[in-house]
């Protein structure tokens, strides 16, 4: 059997992919197409009455909204919470600081704008309709040549995100393949890829429910199409002159390629097999595969779906959001609401009625008089053969339509409805005097029950997103990879403060005793778990009220001290940085809150012997040589006088052994040589 071309096997795999979809396709379209009508119905005006086109044309149809008041308030619950992922060793020790780096480079990561929008959308898309979606991208950083990892929204999930029908985890982690749908203009489709491929082939028209060239609609769909691969491949290895080697992945190497390098020198070898667990990436559409295959990093297809209420019956998906039971509810109200506001709108001033030859002659009056506010009305009288009046004044009047009780006690028991279903939320947004606080607590926590099940689903859409980008960063942020070697990350600690660490940058252990490179991205191999807390502002303002409440209660002043420095880096405010900053370093003085590395760095720095300062050392210099020419000076004067008494003792024996007349002679020729001493002395000094 020959080998297959590459063309023949991107044909069969597309054949594949296409039947793949189908099948996902299948499996959750009921719940897909209620989830689109769910978000649409609490965010367009007027979709609420799609379901009624036609029926009620020309007649009022009323929108009093009662179930986005309960979407904005469960998305403020989740605005209020704080999720943050956490990397720790899977043997069970203590976070080091691997896993450190990797929580801190994490949020650098996806919490950027376009982090915190794919989050936002994921949760709106699982609270009203019931399912959302993020996905992961490798991006280069500008014009330089690395690559980062981002979170990247994904609009309309339920329409254009699809799994493996047989996966059955909520996180879709045991899917074996997924696809992301987008749709193109088909001009824009046409100029891109070609008219030949924006129709459905001849072989495939009718085989498939997927519009995927639009039914009627102009647009085509492309989908990305990722897959996990598991297996083996061989290559064909061919040595040529000069020691130069050449390997071929055996499916790419067809016969006549072989031949020209055998032709040209080289000779096959014995092939090498090689293990691979990867995901690749295909585009393609309803005609063909476009393009690929593409390897994506990681191990993990990355693409991460986020649930509302999510449950396998009858061995299938169903989903749902927050909207969807409340719709009846609303649709109902509405009616009646739209009813009332008709027979309303008809009320108005009873209208007289008369005979057409009362009112002859005396229309336009009649008919203008709510413009023209006459002072008085006329109409005919009539009368009988023998002139008798028998006839005066409107014969009747009309009557407005009345409210038929049916209607009004529906609206009552459908309001209450939707408050039953959405909570009583009065009783948390007004405060009542005398109210203890466990009863606030009790009423909030009431409230907060029916938003745990959205809050749920975002932690374990976290916990994916982190597990995904956990095997992305080990290939993305290897020291191995052509440019990596001394790349700077920019980290993010918790409390918002940047950082950063050096690819390949060698430290020492002091455990092992060893050189270490400071992080290595290869070896993170860590679960991840969700702390589920309080967002950074709330949590700060919550922290400056336990430590200020903690401050009576503080003896010894040492914990004053640290309880007022934790209280004041946690405060909020503008100008308040600089002292927030001078709060952390007391902090890390005493050892309360743990250094980041450049404060680390900046703490041996300080312990180091300091360098002397050039100028202060030649100050010094300079200081002690003119204290050593005082010295010397002080010395001298002392030596000549010293030499001045020892004459003067000879001098004084010298006489005593000579005759008077002798001595005066003497004592003159030492008089002027004392005299000579003390001059050279003087002038030595003024010398100096």
């Amino acid at each position: 059997m020959s080998r297959q071309t590459k063309a023949e096997r991107l044909a069969d795999l597309h054949q594949e992919a296409l039947q793949q979809f189908q099948d996902s396709y299948d499996a959750t379209a009921y719940d897909r197409e209620q989830a689109l009508l769910s978000r649409r119905f609490v965010n367009i005006r007027g979709a609420q009455w799609d379901w009624a086109k036609g029926t009620f044309d020309n007649k009022m149809m009323l929108e009093i909204d009662h179930v986005s008041g309960e979407v904005i308030r469960i998305a403020n619950e989740y605005r209020k919470n704080r999720i943050a992922a956490m990397f720790m060793p899977s043997d069970g020790t203590d976070a080091d600081d691997l896993a450190d780096a990797c929580a801190s480079r994490y949020r650098a990561d996806t919490q950027d704008s376009q982090g915190r929008e794919a989050r936002d959308t994921a949760f709106y898309g699982a609270l009203e309709g019931g399912m959302g979606g993020m996905r992961l991208r490798a991006e280069y950083e500008g014009n330089s040549e690395h690559q980062r990892i981002c979170l990247v929204p994904i609009n309309d999930a339920e329409s254009c995100l699809y799994f493996d029908a047989n996966a059955k985890r909520k996180d879709k982690s045991d899917a074996d393949h997924a696809f992301l749908i987008t749709p193109w203009t088909r001009r824009a489709f046409v100029k891109e890829y070609g008219e030949e491929c924006a129709s459905w082939p001849a072989a495939l028209v009718g085989q498939f429910a997927f519009p995927w060239f639009g039914s009627g609609i102009d647009l085509v769909y492309v989908a990305e199409y990722f897959v996990k691969e598991v297996g083996s491949e061989t290559f064909r290895i061919f040595d040529g002159f000069n020691d130069e080697v050449q390997e071929h992945l055996a499916d790419d190497l067809d016969d006549d390629a072989v031949e020209v390098l055998l032709a040209t020198g080289f000779k096959e070898v014995e092939p090498r097999t090689e293990k691979y667990d990867r995901v690749q990436k295909y585009v393609m559409n309803g005609a063909k595969v476009l393009s690929g295959p593409e390897l994506v990093p990681g191990r993990n297809i990355p693409l991460v779906p986020q649930y509302g209420y999510w449950k396998i019956i009858d061995h299938r998906e169903h989903f749902r959001g927050h909207v969807l039971k409340e719709m009846d509810a609303q649709i109902v109200y509405n009616i009646q609401v739209s009813k009332v506001g008709e027979t309303a709108a008809a009320s108005g001033i009873e209208k007289p009625i008369f005979l057409s030859e009362q009112i002859k002659g005396h229309e336009n009056t009649w008919q203008r008089d709510n413009i023209e506010n006459n002072a008085f009305l006329m109409i005919n009288a009539i009368r009988d053969s023998a002139g008798q009046i028998v006839a005066q004044g409107p014969i009747a009047f009309t009557k407005s339509p009345d409210v038929a009780p049916a209607v009004a006690a529906l609206i009552q028991l459908t309001k209450q409805d939707i408050v039953d279903m959405n909570g009583n939320q009065q009783s948390t947004e007004t405060l009542q005097p005398n109210t203890s606080g466990i009863s606030m607590e009790l009423a909030q926590g009431k409230q907060d029950m029916r938003s745990s099940a959205f809050i749920d689903g975002a932690a374990e859409a976290e916990t994916r997103v982190a597990e995904i980008w956990q095997g992305m960063a080990a290939e993305l942020y290897d020291a191995s990879v052509e440019g990596n070697m001394g790349r700077k990350l920019k980290t993010l600690t918790e409390d918002g403060k940047r950082g950063s660490v050096e690819i390949g940058k060698k430290i020492f252990d002091p455990k092992t005793g060893l050189l270490m490179d400071e992080i290595d991205f290869s070896r993170a191999k860590f679960d991840v778990v969700v702390d589920v807390g309080p967002t950074s502002a709330s949590r700060r303002q919550s922290i400056v009220r336990t430590m200020v409440s903690m401050m009576p209660f503080a003896t010894d002043p040492l914990d004053q001290k640290k309880l007022m420095a934790f209280g004041m880096m946690n405060m909020e405010g503008e100008g308040l940085s600089d002292m927030r900053e001078d709060a952390r370093r007391t902090l890390v003085g005493l050892g309360v809150v743990k250094p980041t590395k450049e404060e680390e760095a900046d703490m041996q720095a300080a312990q180091q012997p300091q360098a002397p300062d050039p100028n202060a050392v030649l100050a010094d210099a300079m200081a002690k040589e003119a204290e050593a020419k005082a010295v010397k000076a002080i010395a001298d004067t002392a030596l000549a006088e010293a030499k001045t008494q020892q004459t003067q003792a000879d001098t004084a024996k010298t006489l005593a052994s000579i005759p008077i007349a002798q001595q005066e002679s003497a004592l003159k020729t030492a008089q002027a040589l004392a005299n000579e001493l003390n001059n050279g002395a003087t002038d030595q000094n003024a010398g100096q």
